[in-house]
């Protein structure tokens, strides 16, 4: 009887609830992000004046209406900042590079050229890290004569003479700078440690 009086009572609760509406999709459980990524990686990153990482953050993008302040700083290269709607960097990744410390020129997330050359600046001030990640960057977009002489320096700078080799290889197959290309050349050439010189007869 206890069992049957339980089961009346459950089955009058359920016909007083309210009907159950449609399960919600994936997609409405799903925010959108943005994703942001920096160069350097060591870049600060701030969204709306707070601190959301360095090198690169995601932002969850509630409001497609909201506008994102990004300001992204780091020693020796000059602040950007940028106000983005949030509908514009859902689902897809921003990209801002900046500029090293006097270096005139913007450079445009997509400019192959510019961040070799920003690499070159870099390399020239003695911040080797910072030159390998802008030339790399800058491989990525295109296979730039200036970014494999770069990314060669670095190498070179840092003992691994194979891959020094291989940059050095590339920048001399597509450079038309000849006085460089001597001096690379002579290092090319120069007897590795443990080479066996064979006389000549």
């Amino acid at each position: 009887m206890l069992a049957l009086a339980l089961a009346a009572t459950l089955t009058a609760l359920a016909a007083l609830a309210p009907p159950a509406g449609p399960k919600p999709s994936w997609a409405d459980t799903v925010r959108p992000e943005g994703y942001a990524a920096f160069l350097p990686h060591t870049a600060v990153v701030e969204v709306d004046g707070k601190v959301a990482g360095k090198g690169s953050v995601q932002v969850e993008v509630a409001d497609p209406k909201r506008r994102l302040h990004l300001r992204v700083s780091a020693d020796g290269f000059e602040p950007e900042e940028a106000t983005v709607e949030a509908a514009h960097v859902a689902d897809r990744e921003f990209t801002i590079v900046l500029r090293p410390a006097g270096f005139a020129k913007r450079i445009e997330p997509g400019d192959a050229s510019a961040t070799a050359l920003a690499a070159a600046e870099l390399w020239r001030a003695g911040r080797v890290d910072d030159a390998a990640e802008y030339a790399d960057y800058s491989l990525r977009l295109a296979n730039t004569p200036l970014a494999n002489r770069v990314m060669g320096d670095v190498w070179r700078k840092r003992g691994d003479r194979e891959k020094a080799t291989r940059y050095y290889t590339m920048y001399m197959s597509i450079s038309e700078n000849a006085a460089e290309k001597e001096e690379i050349r002579a290092w090319l050439l120069q007897d590795r440690p443990g080479d066996i010189t064979i006389p000549a007869k």
